[in-house]
């Protein structure tokens, strides 16, 4: 009886349900989490994770989590360098956004991260983003700021930190560059450290998410991301091309307009109309529609249908509290098949559901002539198309 009932509010049902399914934010970066794997032309075998590139002095590892909490996934992206003094930003790994932000527009990007260095060692996460790979000390980097996260908080899993970046797009961002500044720690008594040591960094749960909830991917999204991921070349390929003009070979063909990100449309609800035949329009205590009836929704679906309007109608049927039950429930379902019928010769809809109710829904009391009068009735609930 329960599935039953819900079929008046099918549509809002599936469409909440369509909605609950949409991820609460559109994530703009390719394999934020690195499980997607790449193999490399060079040695045809497994080298790195797909959509993200690097310069050559990085050491790039994929560090399996199976069989782990899961709070990981399967990858996570451990990243390895050579510190020798340079309190700069160097740059790590580095992405292409396969959609274009709208400028003006506020986005966040955030991310998990874990580091191991030298206990006299400071490190905080940088960010840079523009059209070109950031590789320091090069011409066409000039335009390109680099920005610091200073606030990082714990997550479930030890020695992981979260960090998160705000920012307002100017429209042009092709790339999104992640790296570190590293200094020495020489608060207190301590004394600088003077050396070269390694570093290690894992990654993990990269995400590039516009404020607005309503942003979502672009028309060419999926088209550039096998483009992106179609790039294989690693090593001294993908350095040369990244140290020599911050840009990978990866062109994207097509309009401007397909690139930057759109507006979700969210379909107006179902609309819905009620049609209410009373009592005195059936014989007494049986399902037969008098004339008066036939009239009326001859008149209301001539008025009310045109073009074909209607998705699909819910015929309720409903009597008093008079009777036993099993007359009540009997009656009801008889009434709403002789509309049913009525509506299925006329091809009012293609889809038409019954469920009598009986005396389970009262709409006034059934302790005066009056009430149960209003309570005798059948119920029509008409779907609407929704207009594009």
């Amino acid at each position: 009886m329960l599935q039953m009932k819900c079929l008046r509010w099918l549509p809002f049902l599936l469409l909440l349900l369509v909605f609950n399914q949409l991820p609460a934010q559109t994530n703009l970066l390719l394999n934020g989490n690195f499980e997607d794997i790449n193999t490399c032309t060079e040695y045809q075998a497994e080298c790195g994770v797909e959509g993200w590139f690097y310069l050559k002095e990085v050491k790039a590892q994929m560090l399996s989590h199976e069989g782990d909490s899961g709070l990981l996934g399967n990858n996570s992206y451990g990243i390895y360098s050579n510190w020798g003094g340079y309190t700069g930003f160097v740059p790590m790994i580095g992405t292409i956004i396969p959609c274009r932000m709208q400028a003006g527009k506020q986005y966040t990007f955030r991310g998990w991260i874990k580091a191991s260095l030298h206990p006299k060692l400071l490190l905080k996460p940088g960010i840079a983003l523009g059209p070109r790979f950031y590789v320091p000390n090069r011409k066409f980097i000039t335009d390109l700021r680099v920005d610091s996260m200073e606030n990082l908080t714990a997550t479930k899993v030890p020695e992981f930190y979260q960090f998160e970046y705000h920012f307002t797009a100017k429209g042009n961002e092709k790339y999104l560059t992640f790296g570190t500044l590293i200094h020495t720690d020489t608060s207190g008594a301590k004394k600088a450290f003077f050396g070269s040591t390694v570093v290690m960094v894992e990654l993990d749960h990269f995400e590039l998410v516009p404020d607005d909830p309503t942003e979502i991917l672009c028309d060419r999204y999926l088209l550039n991301k096998e483009l992106i991921y179609r790039y294989d070349s690693r090593h001294k390929e993908m350095d040369y091309a990244l140290f020599g003009r911050g840009d990978l070979e990866i062109n994207f063909p097509g309009a401007d307009t397909l690139y930057f990100t759109r507006k979700k449309i969210i379909p107006p609800p179902p609309k819905t109309d009620t049609l209410k035949l009373s009592d005195v329009l059936f014989d007494f205590n049986k399902a037969v529609l008098k004339p008066d009836a036939l009239k009326m929704l001859d008149k209301y679906f001539a008025d009310h249908n045109s073009a074909g309007t209607i998705d699909s109608i819910y015929v309720e049927g409903h009597t008093d509290s008079v009777g036993s039950d099993t007359r009540n429930m009997t009656l009801s379902r008889e009434r709403s098949e002789s509309v049913k019928q009525w509506l299925e010769k006329k091809q009012i809809s293609p889809v038409i559901n019954i469920h009598p109710f009986g005396r389970s829904r009262p709409v006034a009391t059934n302790n005066t002539p009056q009430g149960r009068a209003l309570n005798r009735r059948v119920e029509l609930v008409i779907f609407r198309k929704s207009i594009k």
